[in-house]
């Protein structure tokens, strides 16, 4: 009879130790709010971030989306630096300014409001800005 329950016990516990799930990652990161929950305990703990930055590194796929990252950061951080210094340059050249203002006004993305004010504003700062014509659309309304 201890034979007996000894085997049905061994049995049992190799049945239920077979039981167990295996759980489908993909479906798991399927869920936005598991997918966040995730990120977030990844993120927030250190010896997580290490071994997911580790991984990441040790993936061919990963390292080029990085990489891609990097190079896009900073091309835009060089768009942003040319963008900088072309404003500044034209900033300094009164009849660039002028034409400008006056492309402005005339396509109607200035109000002639707009333009006496940026030119009041220019002419106080030393920018000397003459022969202003405002729209005359904006004249008849």
């Amino acid at each position: 009879m201890k034979t007996l329950i000894m085997i049905i016990s061994v049995l049992g516990f190799i049945i239920l130790s077979n039981c167990t799930q295996k759980i489908d990652v993909n479906k798991l990161l399927d869920n936005s709010e598991i997918r966040s929950d995730i990120f977030e305990a990844i993120a927030n703990d250190h010896d997580q971030m290490t071994l997911f930055m580790e991984s990441i590194q040790s993936n061919k796929h990963a390292m080029q989306m990085m990489q891609g990252h990097y190079m896009m950061k900073g091309n835009m951080m060089k768009d942003s630096m040319m963008m900088h210094n072309m404003m500044g340059n034209m900033m300094k050249n009164e009849k660039m300014m002028e034409k400008m203002i006056q492309m402005m006004n005339n396509e109607g993305m200035m109000s002639n409001e707009c333009m006496q004010a940026m030119s009041k504003t220019m002419n106080d700062k030393g920018m000397h800005i003459s022969g202003m014509e405002m729209n005359q659309d904006e004249d008849n309304k």
